[in-house]
């Protein structure tokens, strides 16, 4: 039996992560040691300066060739420093490009049900501050790591190379500061707090969106912040679990920093007691004075690689549970579909709570026809409906379009056959021409045409920059019988021979919902269609009506069937009538 190939953590799944950028991130990290080693070389050439001018047999010459030397010097040290940056950006970007586009590819082959399993919040958090964490490693971390490894170590062998003694000294601090990182940032109690405080901010953020959703509630009923126990109990726990690190790592970091800044008291105690004995040139005294202090300045670029480390191992962890998370399984060739009918034979199937949302239920949908799913909220038929489109698998039964079952239907190819209007419309930030057309192959003309059919060219027209007006943030707000309609535009265009309407009048005025039926109409012909219905007036000249109930089918047949057989569509019938002719104050509304 073959062994499961072991994931691979940290920085080896980083740089996996990098693919084919990774040699732009092996040229940045040898141009950043040619940068630190380019770097060192005018302070080197200002000793020499040094002992030249104290030199009874001084040149001016050579000292202003070695001046020469250290000003191209530092030019080649910059100019070697932007090439890494470049390197290290460009490899950023396109990890961070290449990141977000499998993510949003990866999604779309996931099921509705493991999205639902994580907050909109969640989500955002790690598609946009988990995936910017890890470009902001490899484009600035990374080089400033190198440097600061690479700096002290190249200054501390020469140091020692110069001066023994003096290099040695000068080398407590360095020491004293690589053996306290990792006690102060990567041990197991911090790494703890740090997984603590990741959770909590992703808990935060759900809540957050959650929260600026139910902003019109809020306003209506007049609330504050502190009214909402989770949004308030969330900020205050991402509050408590920051204030716990910060706890945790002060001291540590303190005592790293206080070592990093008064690094000069050893050197300058031993370095004056040499030079008073007459066993230390002045000239290697004032370069221990400005290498054995300054070489300790990258080193601040390590001090906090470790919790930042810990960050980016966290939030690849979290891109890896959906990079590596169970597709809906698919078939790679496409079938053979020769007619449009929609059967469920046998059908159960439970969401993750083991509830069963429907019951070994079983009908069928001719092709052409009108199919209207009605009963209690709860009862199955949204389920039903988002079932056939794949969003979850059934776990028993089957599900079939023309004969062949679902499963063994490619998600490209299914998605060709069915279209699905949402009750909620989502329009992009776009401009109307791209909300419409959704990446199709198609001409301004076949947009127009749907606009027409959709009944909402005439307001798009109407627009400052007509079709290429943006739609948004900064942009054009729409009703939501006018959202509605450029969704039902969508599917016009789209033309497929399936389609699935989850009571896309609910939330439409009545001039608007005379438009979207008239709109229905162009969807509807000749087509397979299935209404999700709460206003069961809109479904009475259905073809057929499926009633659920309690994740079973109560009775199927056309509206005057059900009736005089379905005592719960009678009553839900009767109570659809009197609420049309509720009374208030004495009006009829």
């Amino acid at each position: 039996m073959q062994k499961q190939k072991t994931r691979k953590k940290g920085l080896m799944r980083l740089l996996e992560i990098a693919g084919t950028k990774k040699w732009l991130l092996v040229i940045s990290g040898f141009l950043a040691i040619l940068h630190s080693v380019m770097a060192l070389v005018p302070y080197i050439l200002v000793y020499y300066v040094i002992k030249e001018l104290t030199s009874p047999h001084m040149s001016f010459d050579l000292i202003w060739q070695y001046m020469g030397w250290a000003v191209g010097a530092a030019v080649i040290s910059y100019a070697l420093l932007y090439a890494s940056g470049m390197a290290s950006h460009v490899a950023a970007f396109n990890i961070l490009y290449e990141l977000r586009k499998n993510l949003a590819e990866k999604i779309s082959r996931l099921s509705i049900g493991f999205i639902n399993q994580k907050s909109s919040g969640v989500i955002k958090k790690i598609i946009s501050t988990d995936i910017e964490r890890i470009e902001n490693f490899v484009a600035h971390q990374i080089p400033d790591f190198i440097k600061g490894l690479v700096i002290p170590i190249i200054t501390l062998i020469y140091l020692i190379i110069l001066d023994w003694r003096m290099g040695l000294i000068s080398l407590i601090p360095f020491t004293l500061v690589i053996i306290m990182i990792p006690y102060a940032f990567i041990n197991k109690k911090n790494k703890e707090l740090m997984k603590e405080y990741l959770d909590s901010q992703e808990n935060m953020n759900g809540v957050i969106v959650e929260y600026v959703r139910a902003m019109p509630v809020v306003k209506i009923f007049n609330q504050t912040v502190d009214a909402f126990e989770g949004y308030r109990n969330s900020v205050m726990g991402f509050r408590d679990h920051v204030i716990n690190y910060m706890k945790s790592t002060t001291p540590s970091y303190a005592v790293i920093m206080s070592f990093m800044s008064n690094n000069l008291l050893p050197i300058l105690a031993l370095g004056s007691w040499l030079y008073f004995d007459n066993r230390l040139e002045l000239s290697t005294f004032l370069l221990f004075l400005i290498l054995g202090v300054g070489y300790i300045k990258p080193l601040f670029a390590l001090s906090n690689l470790g919790g930042q480390l810990y960050l980016i191992v966290q939030g690849m962890g979290r891109i890896d549970e959906i990079l590596f998370a169970k597709e809906i399984p698919q078939k790679e060739v496409e079938a053979n579909i020769d007619y449009n009918s929609v059967s469920f034979n046998n059908v159960t199937f439970s969401y993750e709570n083991g509830v069963k949302a429907l019951n070994n239920v079983s009908f069928e949908i001719p092709e052409g026809s009108t199919t209207a799913f009605v009963g209690p909220s709860g009862a199955g038929k949204s389920t039903a409906a988002q079932l056939i489109a794949r969003f979850w698998d059934v776990n028993d039964g089957e599900i079939t379009i023309g004969g062949v079952n679902i499963k063994n239907i490619p998600i490209k190819q299914l998605y060709e056959k069915v279209s699905f209007v949402f009750q909620d419309a989502f329009l992009f930030q776009d401009t109307v021409y791209e909300n419409i057309r959704m990446g199709m192959d198609v001409s301004k003309e076949q947009i127009i045409a749907a606009a027409k059919a959709a009944q909402c060219h005439e307001f798009i027209e109407k627009l400052p920059l007509g079709y290429e007006t943006r739609i948004g943030e900064g942009g054009i707000h729409f009703s939501g019988g006018e959202q509605q309609r450029i969704m039902l535009a969508r599917v016009i265009l789209k033309n497929s021979p399936i389609i699935i309407l989850d009571e896309a009048t609910a939330f439409a005025d009545p001039d608007n919902e005379a438009k979207i039926q008239k709109a229905f109409g162009e969807i509807m012909k000749g087509k397979t269609v299935i209404v999700i219905a709460h206003r069961l007036s809109t479904i009475t000249n259905c073809d057929q009506i499926i009633v659920f109930e309690d994740a079973l089918i109560n009775n199927i047949g056309t509206h005057n069937q059900l009736l005089e057989k379905s005592p719960l569509y009678k009553n839900m019938w009767k109570a659809h009538v009197q609420a049309k002719d509720f009374e208030l104050g004495g009006d009829v509304i």
